[in-house]
């Protein structure tokens, strides 16, 4: 059996883990190519009008399918014990069911976590039953692809970058075991300046399926690697992300907006980040929670923070002015800071007085 997996929402999460668990049932999973201008266009005209530009892309996605048995939809309800995944996610594939093209069979799944581990495996046991699978195999299949699923996260917390490690992961969805990848650690800092012309240090914070969605943000994190030195939300241990939450009154229960939040506090605390790039999508329920809860900490840090606001409409010039403006600011700070006349008793907390 071969299943189509649209490179797009979970896929930059979940797909080492499905790639695993398939493999294991004897399932090959064909994941799409990167997102091009068709996809776009077709997403777009499909694509129920009141959605997000992910799950237009993800609709482009799915009618660029082809010679595959099926097209493979979990429905991912929670992958962590009390969070939920994005509402919009919650609706696949329902919410996209007119949108499938005629005569390409879905195959879904639900998992449940917010209880336990244990509402998962029923359901994948009752699904791979269907499949002429037993309870066993189905066991054995999850653990091998939570096994792959924590590979590729300690990678990216090794320096991997995103596409390195994904194609790494295709390659063995296609043919390969786990044990026949060979990992080095990888320097975070992968760019590395000779001269010496300042080069600040940016963390950028967003959605796993925007920032690493090439097309869609017009290459934005190689345009920001060849002024500054790149830190994402994955180079944050996931620990870390949970610790930064304490002191919040509520905890936060979208998975992806948890660990934006965890990533950023540790970010704003970190002397040696420069500044934070929040890129949001227009329409998210759960950015315009995390972007302003981050946006009132930057202040009280006084770190720069730029938020960047993404849809089918923006263009590459207005998003290069505003990057570059931003990087100009910083190398102002940095070397006419000490000359500005601050409001209290430092400029930021992290200099000295003034």
């Amino acid at each position: 059996m071969k299943l189509g997996y649209p490179r797009a929402l979970t896929y930059y999460d979940y797909y080492p883990f499905w790639a695993g668990f398939l493999q294991e049932l004897d399932i090959e999973l064909v994941s799409t190519p990167p997102t091009n201008q068709t996809m776009m266009e077709i997403g777009l005209k499909k694509a129920p009008a009141d959605t997000c530009l992910p799950v237009k892309i993800l609709v482009g996605h799915l009618n660029s399918l082809s010679n595959v048995d099926a097209v493979f939809l979990p429905r991912l309800v929670s992958m962590e014990k009390n969070t939920y995944l994005c509402p919009k996610m919650l609706g696949i594939p329902e919410s996209l069911l007119g949108t499938i093209p005629a005569g390409l069979e879905v195959v879904t799944v639900d998992i449940n976590r917010r209880a336990g581990v244990h509402q998962a495996h029923k359901s994948l046991i009752q699904w791979g039953k269907g499949l002429g699978k037993n309870k066993h195999q189905v066991l054995r299949a999850y653990a091998e692809g939570e096994r792959w699923l924590k590979t590729y996260q300690d990678m990216r917390k090794q320096g991997w970058g995103f596409e390195e490690s994904m194609e790494c992961f295709e390659n063995l969805a296609e043919s390969g075991k786990l044990e026949n990848l060979g990992l080095t650690p990888r320097q975070v800092q992968t760019v590395v300046q000779e001269s010496d012309e300042y080069r600040p240090t940016i963390a950028l914070l967003g959605h796993s399926y925007l920032t690493y969605e090439s097309y869609a943000n017009l290459n934005l994190l190689s345009k920001i690697a060849r002024k500054a030195n790149l830190r994402v939300v994955e180079n944050v241990p996931l620990e870390i992300t949970q610790e930064e939450q304490k002191h919040l009154r509520k905890s936060i229960f979208w998975s992806h907006a948890r660990k934006i939040y965890g990533a950023g506090e540790s970010y704003l605390e970190d002397p040696k980040v420069d500044g934070i790039i929040y890129l949001s999508c227009f329409g998210c329920g759960t950015d315009s929670l995390t972007n302003d809860l981050l946006a009132r900490r930057s202040r009280a840090e006084q770190k720069p923070y730029l938020v960047l606001t993404l849809d089918e409409h923006t263009g590459e010039a207005g998003l290069v002015t505003r990057l570059e403006a931003f990087l100009d600011m910083l190398e102002r700070r940095v070397g006419h800071e000490g000359h500005l006349p601050a409001h209290g008793e430092f400029v930021d907390c992290h200099s000295s007085p003034v």
